[in-house]
């Protein structure tokens, strides 16, 4: 598939060992620093992704708890089922999907500090018995076939180069009946703007680590690849461009205290997100939720409607 921006192109030119290390190292490091910073950003359950907004009067908590609410219908966790959380941060999904279900729970990060947060936050709320988080890459995850019931990937797989590996391993540890839930940006199939412009580098590279924004149809395919079934696509984009509005008034409200914790953060959050944000808003990028499921699951149509739950 072909390399759209310059950090895609230089990481085509790496091995797959030196791209996860890459990764590793760079996609960590700005989820690394100080927690509070994204607890002045960020909703009160840390969700760095989009919410879910039906009503013009919608807040940022109201948005990520229809979300919340919105990925407990669509993956139909039975009790006991094993969830593989891909790019956890602090627990946001899993914290809510463990609360609102009697599934297992295993996240997994690049960022220590991320992990710690979770298990912090596991025990205060009583879940530490159904959560586990390991500090790895997906691709160096060690996991038997067809032993994960759901494997979700909530903002984090654009981190992630080698995604036909990446998905091939996702067949192989689902089970029959398994899912597979993507909330994630994409561009557009036919370009809409540069692609190798300073802003798109600042964001996919010097803000965030590593990203790689593929289009919806090259997802899909390698979706499909892997021997899964497609039941259905969300254009999530309308909804991330109030997401990120959020955030960024957040970051104004906030920004002295963020900048005592981080100095210059605060001015690299508001650059990327207002960027960002004016890209969604053009539709020169894209964002999409995706349901996949490994042959016959219970992902019937009538568990897919967005419920208006405020």
């Amino acid at each position: 598939m072909e390399a759209r921006t310059p950090i895609e192109q230089a990481a085509s030119r790496r091995s797959p060992d030196e791209q996860r290390g890459f990764e590793r190292e760079q996609v960590a490091a700005h989820y690394e620093h100080d927690p509070e910073i994204f607890s002045l950003v960020l909703d009160s359950q840390l969700a760095y992704s989009t919410g879910i907004y039906l009503h013009d009067d919608d807040d940022l908590e109201t948005a990520q708890r229809r979300k919340f609410a919105h990925f407990r219908n669509l993956l139909q966790i039975k009790p006991g089922e094993k969830v593989l959380d891909v790019g956890c941060g602090w627990g946001s999904v899993m914290l809510n999907l463990a609360a609102g279900t009697d599934g297992v729970f295993h996240g997994i990060t690049l960022s220590e500090r991320q992990r710690d947060v979770l298990l912090e936050r596991a025990e205060a709320r009583g879940l530490s018995d159904r959560i586990t988080v390991d500090l790895t890459h997906v691709e160096d995850l060690d996991l038997a076939a067809e032993s994960v019931d759901a494997v979700i990937f909530c903002g984090s797989i654009v981190h992630m180069h080698n995604r036909e590996a990446v998905h091939r391993r996702v067949g192989d540890i689902l089970r029959p009946g398994g899912r597979l839930l993507i909330s994630d940006c994409y561009f557009p199939t036919e370009p809409r703007g540069p692609r190798d412009s300073n802003a798109t580098d600042y964001i996919l590279s010097k803000a965030m680590g590593y990203c790689r924004l593929m289009s919806l149809p090259e997802e899909l395919e390698l979706i499909g690849r892997a021997g899964l079934d497609v039941r259905l696509v969300e254009d999530m984009t309308g909804s991330y461009v109030r997401t990120v509005a959020d955030w960024i008034d957040n970051i104004r409200r906030n920004r002295a205290r963020i900048e005592a914790l981080a100095p210059g953060f605060a001015r690299l959050l508001q650059c990327y997100m207002t960027v960002g944000r004016t890209s969604f808003a053009r539709r020169t990028a894209l964002e999409y939720m995706i349901l996949a499921a490994k042959g016959h699951a219970d992902t019937a149509p009538k568990h897919w409607a967005v419920t208006d739950a405020r």
